[in-house]
């Protein structure tokens, strides 16, 4: 069981979208969170939560409130947010 500080990140396919991932959930996820780490490490002045909600879109995926702004959080404060594998490519 998660305690309250340890709140549990959930990742969805966004039901609009027709098409398939190609991939896990979790991997096409921490795809769209790699390519926000790496878009704030360049621009300081982004809008996490916003760039992470664009990025996970364009890849089918869709998060609730809370997981995007504990996600852009962590982002914020240099931490690593690992929910699968990347494929290594942050486009």
């Amino acid at each position: 069981m998660l305690g309250p500080e340890q709140q549990m990140t959930r990742f969805e396919r966004d039901p609009e979208r027709a098409d398939e991932l190609g991939a896990p959930i979790e991997d096409v996820a921490q795809e769209a969170i790699d390519a926000t780490a790496t878009a704030y490490t360049h621009e300081a002045g982004l809008d996490v939560a916003e760039r992470l909600a664009l990025e996970l879109r364009s890849r089918g995926l869709r998060t609730d409130q809370g997981s995007l702004a504990e996600v852009a959080s962590d982002i914020r404060s240099g931490h690593r947010v690992d929910t699968g594998r990347s494929d290594g490519s942050t486009a």
